[in-house]
Formats: structure tokens, C-alpha cells, sequence
């Protein structure tokens, strides 16, 4: 939303200023550690934002509509074969209908998380 509104990425910005507080405080002596183990600090805050940016790129991917088409229609099909089958092979009518609806309920659930 801060991006959109303001046109910077909230994120992007914290990793910054944390990145400008820890060089400004281990300049003015507060952050007494050596030089080797900050700049593994830093490099491990690069490799966060680096993994952040990748889990990003896949949630903004979006899925392939020819794909999703699809499965809707494969969905379809197994909505209406699956009773035949199933009754075809099951002859306790109660037995018949759990074994139809539990399938089919759960892909049908499956398609829509």
C-alpha cells in the first residue's frame, strides 16, 4: 500500500535505515564489535532481503490461465464420471454416496485454497 501511496517499498526502507543506524552507531564507538563480524551483519540482512525479494516475485506470479481453465473443466468431468464409477463398483447406496462426495468435495476444495 506505501508503495502505491508513496512510491517506496516499506520494507526496501526499514533494511535501510537499519543499515544507516548500525553504520552510524558503530562510527560514533556505541556499536563496539570488530569490523569482520558487521559486515557478516550486513551480510546477512542482504541475504534476507534477497530471499524476502524472491518469495515476492513468486507470490506476484500469477497462475496460468489456460492451466486454471483446465482444471476447472477437468473438475467438471470428475463431478459428473466420478457417481458412475463409483456406483458401478459400490452397491451399499450409503457407501456409494460417501465415496462420491469425499473425492469430489475435497478437489473441488483443493481448487479453491
Amino acid at each position: 500500500e506505501s508503495k502505491v501511496t508513496y512510491g517506496f517499498n516499506r520494507v526496501e526502507v526499514l533494511l535501510h535505515m537499519i543499515q544507516m543506524l548500525m553504520t552510524h552507531y558503530f562510527h560514533e564507538k556505541v556499536l563496539s564489535i570488530a569490523p569482520p563480524i558487521l559486515s557478516r551483519v550486513y551480510q546477512t540482512l542482504s541475504r534476507g532481503m534477497v530471499n524476502f525479494i524472491n518469495a515476492q516475485k513468486i507470490s506476484d506470479t500469477m497462475f496460468p490461465f489456460p492451466f486454471a481453465q483446465l482444471c476447472a473443466i477437468s473438475i467438471v468431468f470428475h463431478t459428473l464420471f466420478t457417481p458412475f464409477a463409483i456406483t458401478a463398483i459400490i452397491q451399499n447406496k450409503l457407501w456409494a454416496i460417501l465415496a462420491t462426495v469425499v473425492p469430489v468435495f475435497g478437489i473441488c476444495c483443493l481448487n479453491f485454497t
